[in-house]
């Protein structure tokens, strides 16, 4: 990530030129080496930080009052606790722990800009450092750093950093996900995993992006697309690639000979109705020890309203034959009036039910079900679990 596009927002510069040593990491802005008074009236050297939010090459103004600080609790010159500074944990960093939240609000309207929080915060915690030793100073020399974390976004994620959830979003790092069957529940699986640090996503599909899949996908593609027909991987990788740099695309259906393409995954999403390929995936994914997840719904209209399941089935390390239980195998033959209905609304609760599956595995999200298997009912607006280990 290139450091020179921030180091031109006139909050940073005013802080370079004041000699500040600056970083910008894991969507946080971190003034380090500022000097503070311990417990003993001893000195000693933290840092302030905070998230921030960026548009463009510009950090956006308004934020809120507090301020984060990494350090032993800050005494003022005489050995009493400084009253600005509660106890509050936050990662900041892989590495990087800020101990104590600062709130020192200078009025109803905050401060003014991010130059004007940051060196109110720091005069206050350096003054009570100098009136010990003079020497000691948060100015150490102008340094600019914009520490590039390997994010795969092609913007920073300052909802994470925001959220202090930097720690967290580390365990989708190393993950190579692949993602069979864009049409429906496939691409707003895709929206959501767009949305996660993965390193790579591969989508796989070789049908094309027609009107009807327009209508139970996310977006809202213009009437030219739709009639270039394009490719449904390729189209979805092209829209999704302005998010996350490790979108990839195959235009080919995935079947027995082909599934060298599924090489280096560690997940994957089958979201395709092409159910006569999929015993060989199935076989293939569980020979490679690679967990999967297999969605799929059967809607139907009963009495002029629709009614039916929405399936989530999660093929996972020692789980594999009550997986192979849950999954629907391809039918001799296949009814030539039958209607696959789907709508936009049940595609998307589909593959956020997924998601939120495949999320709880890795660890991001608490997990006491541990279920194999669940479904939900549109009738009875319930979910159901089951195949807990």
């Amino acid at each position: 990530m290139s450091t020179a596009p921030l180091a031109r927002d006139p909050d940073l510069s005013r802080l370079l030129d004041d000699g500040y040593d600056v970083v910008l990491q894991a969507g946080h802005l971190i003034v380090r080496h500022i000097p503070y008074v311990t417990s003993g009236c001893a000195v000693n050297h933290g840092f302030l930080a905070y998230p921030v939010t960026v548009s463009g090459d510009r950090i956006v103004s308004g934020t809120d009052h507090r301020i984060w600080f990494g350090g032993s609790a800050p005494y003022d010159e005489h050995g009493r606790p400084l009253g600005l500074a509660h106890p509050e944990s936050r990662a900041i960093a892989e590495g990087l722990q800020a101990q104590f939240m600062l709130s020192s609000k200078p009025g109803p309207d905050g401060y003014p800009d991010e130059y004007t929080k940051i060196t109110a915060y720091a005069r206050i915690l350096a003054d009570q450092a100098q009136a010990i030793d003079p020497s000691f100073t948060p100015t150490p020399g102008a340094a600019w750093q914009d520490v590039d974390d390997g994010s795969p976004f092609a913007y920073r994620d300052t909802a994470t950093s925001r959220a202090g959830l930097a720690t967290v979003n580390r365990r989708y790092r190393g993950h190579h996900i692949v993602i069979v069957g864009l049409g429906g529940s496939g691409s707003y699986i895709l929206d959501q995993i767009a949305k996660t640090e993965v390193d790579t996503i591969l989508l796989i599909d070789g049908d094309t992006f027609d009107n009807h899949n327009a209508f139970r996908a996310p977006g809202a593609p213009t009437v030219e697309t739709l009639r270039n027909r394009p490719n449904k991987a390729a189209y979805f990788a092209s829209l999704y690639a302005n998010m996350h740099r490790g979108v990839t695309s195959c235009e080919q259906y995935l079947d027995e000979d082909n599934l060298a393409l599924l090489e280096g995954a560690t997940f994957v999403f089958l979201a395709s109705d092409d159910a006569a390929s999929k015993p060989a995936v199935m076989d293939w994914l569980e020979s490679h020890k690679v967990p999967f997840i297999d969605v799929g719904m059967g809607i139907e209209e009963i009495d002029g309203r629709l009614s039916g399941l929405l399936r989530v089935t999660a093929s996972l390390p020692g789980r594999r034959e009550q997986a192979r239980r849950r999954i629907p195998q391809p039918a001799p033959e296949r009814d030539a009036y039958a209607r696959n209905i789907q709508t936009a609304d049940l595609n998307a609760l589909n593959a956020v039910l997924a998601v939120n599956r495949f999320k709880r595995f890795i660890g991001v999200y608490a997990d006491l079900t541990e279920e194999g298997f669940s479904t939900y009912s549109l009738i009875t607006n319930e979910i159901a679990n089951e195949d807990r280990q």
